[in-house]
């Protein structure tokens, strides 16, 4: 899938056969600012990292360019998540010796995984293993050293997941202080 444009909101008679397309082309955005489209006609997936477009309403329309060739609508949507913003400081290193490192933010967490900034430009791409470090910001300013695999990129914002579901350093405490957990 090449691209994501947001479309007007339009006021219109409604088509039967339109709204049942939009009610299967219901995308939730996640925590970490990623949502998953999926082209109707071809079946192929990409995960989108959508922290850059600074998406605030509920719903927001977008249209999809699938490298099949054909386009489609759908309607993104955010659902009642208490997403706190963070700026915790860091460091992220790749499995490969000397690949890729340099300073990050950590912009967004959960216990699935991280949504961080990159603070050199670098070409991740999804699938790749990093070691990050950042500080957290409780009152012992504990460091956290996870390994990650990269889902999206979209410009300087990354998203990943964590490689282990288990926090058993001062991560764990933190998530769930902070009701981040989900």
């Amino acid at each position: 899938m090449a691209g994501l444009k947001r479309q007007p909101e339009r006021s219109s008679t409604i088509n039967p056969n339109e709204t049942e397309l939009n009610m299967a082309n219901q995308i939730l955005i996640d925590s970490l600012d990623t949502a998953t489209l999926r082209c109707p006609h071809c079946n192929r997936q990409k995960i989108m990292q959508l922290s850059q477009y600074n998406i605030r309403k509920p719903k927001t329309r977008i249209k999809c360019c699938c490298a099949c060739g054909q386009t489609f609508r759908a309607v993104l949507e955010q659902r009642g998540q208490n997403i706190k913003n963070m700026k915790l400081w860091g460091t992220y290193t790749s499995k490969e010796l000397g690949k890729w490192c340099g300073p990050m933010t950590v912009k967004r967490l959960n216990a699935r995984g991280v949504t961080f900034m990159l603070k050199v430009s670098q070409e991740i791409p999804p699938g790749y293993k990093l070691q990050l470090e950042f500080v957290l910001d409780d009152g012992k300013q504990s460091m956290v050293k996870k390994e990650v695999v990269v889902t999206a990129t979209d410009g300087p914002y990354l998203s990943a997941e964590f490689a282990s579901r288990e926090h058993f350093d001062n991560l764990g405490p933190y998530l769930f202080v902070n009701k981040l957990l989900g």
